[in-house]
């Protein structure tokens, strides 16, 4: 099984994309570091919010989302809390926000974010994590990617620091990278869905069923009678491309 040049190009652009994400969180990991290392730590000491709005405005960057989810109990003043800001853009306009979502356990509206993948893995694991794609109703309504990672004070887990990055934008750069490129590609995450691809027929959301992406995450070869893979490191990413295709 042969793996072509260009499934490797592809797989390497999306490495470094995730690991310009990660350097990111990185940042809002050390803001945060100096406020949560007090005694009482209160949502206004919580000052990350120049630096997300700073990536939700940088025309360079595809962030869509940013900040962070802190642990219940972390702080003083509220059991649950979220320090997110979203972008949006109408009539050609961008505009930022702080996300409002209901924190009070004893609201009709609040929906337990301790249960969600993007916070769940990344406390049960201690390791960064990427959910999606999926549809994010809560902040960007549309198919999102969103990184997060432990945000660790001292010993303790004190939340988790993320980005929002929007599926769209992996289809226009990518799209972009692999222009001439005449075979089919799939982007695919651990589960063999979709994240974009060349192909009309597979699109974001699709499920690619059947294929040990578990075991070739892991280091196995990536021996298939239908498809080349390529392992995006450092992210739980695939990139897929049918053996039959011609090579680039």
């Amino acid at each position: 099984m042969t793996t072509t040049t260009t499934d490797l190009h592809l797989a390497r652009w999306v490495s470094d994309f995730g690991a310009w994400v990660f350097d990111q969180l990185d940042g809002l990991d050390a803001l945060l570091q100096q406020p949560l290392s007090g005694p009482a730590p209160r949502r206004a000491d919580l000052d990350i919010e120049q630096r997300c709005r700073e990536l939700l405005t940088d025309p360079e960057t595809p962030v869509a989302g940013a900040g962070a989810v802190m642990a219940p109990g972390v702080l003083a003043d509220a059991a649950y809390w979220l320090e997110w800001w979203t972008v949006e853009s109408r009539g050609g306009a961008s505009t930022t926000a702080k996300l409002a979502a209901e924190t009070d356990p004893r609201a009709v509206g609040f929906r337990d974010y301790t249960e969600l993948p993007w916070y769940a893995n990344p406390f049960e694991t201690g390791r960064r994590h990427v959910t999606g794609p999926y549809v994010d109703y809560l902040c960007t309504d549309q198919y999102t990617l969103t990184f997060t990672q432990p945000l660790v004070v001292g010993d303790a887990f004190a939340g988790v620091v993320g980005l929002d990055v929007l599926v769209s934008w992996f289809e226009e750069h990518l799209l972009e990278v692999m222009d001439g490129a005449e075979e089919t590609w799939l982007l695919v995450n651990a589960s063999g869905r979709v994240v974009t691809s060349s192909d009309p027929t597979w699109v974001t959301g699709d499920l690619v069923r059947d294929l040990p992406l578990g075991a070739w995450l892991s280091g196995a070869a990536a021996t298939h009678p239908r498809w080349t893979a390529s392992v995006c490191e450092g992210l739980p990413f695939l990139v897929l491309v049918p053996a039959h295709e011609p090579s680039a």
